[in-house]
């Protein structure tokens, strides 16, 4: 994986912009939910209670189908899905597999290991909280870019609700 330490990091991660404030989008967004049991299930259930009315400016939007493993911000949306699994890129048995990649980076922000993933096709990132035991997947579309990025807002609430699984050793310094 590309190493950039977390100072750089987060003006990396400023650097996604919101184009257009306050936008909460008309309708349900529809998200794939993914599968939790055990804690994953409690932690994501834990975070969805404490997520912000507005993120980055844009306000909370329904998800189809309604879940507390997934939520979205905006038109487009900004969409989390808590209990996701590894981006593809980290993932060794994925044909994506590839740490090393220039459109992947990490860094600690708010005490979690936060992985980036450019994605070239839509110019969308795709943000996952690697070290946690509920994976939180957020992916923020190209309309965003060049102003903020939603890690910061969302740090405190993934640390609270999912404690870092000693087993996943990313290391996002």
């Amino acid at each position: 994986m590309t190493r950039i330490p977390a100072a750089a990091a987060l003006i990396a991660a400023a650097a996604l912009s919101l184009t257009a404030c306050g936008g909460g989008g008309s309708g349900s967004v529809h998200l794939a939910v993914p599968t939790t049991t055990g804690s994953v299930t409690q932690q994501c259930a834990a975070l969805s209670r404490t997520l912000p009315a507005t993120l980055m400016g844009l306000s909370k939007r329904a998800t189809t189908p309604s879940s507390p493993n997934t939520a979205a911000w905006g038109d487009p949306a900004v969409t989390l899905r808590c209990g996701a699994g590894l981006p593809g890129v980290l993932d060794p048995h994925s044909k994506d597999y590839n740490p090393e990649g220039d459109n992947v980076s990490g860094a600690e922000v708010g005490g979690v290991c936060w992985v980036s993933v450019y994605n070239q096709a839509d110019r969308s990132f795709t943000f996952s909280s690697a070290n946690q035991y509920a994976i939180v997947e957020v992916h923020v579309p190209a309309d965003y870019s060049g102003k903020q990025s939603p890690i910061s807002e969302l740090a405190p609430a993934v640390a609270k609700a999912s404690p870092r699984d000693p087993d996943r050793r990313y290391n996002c310094s």
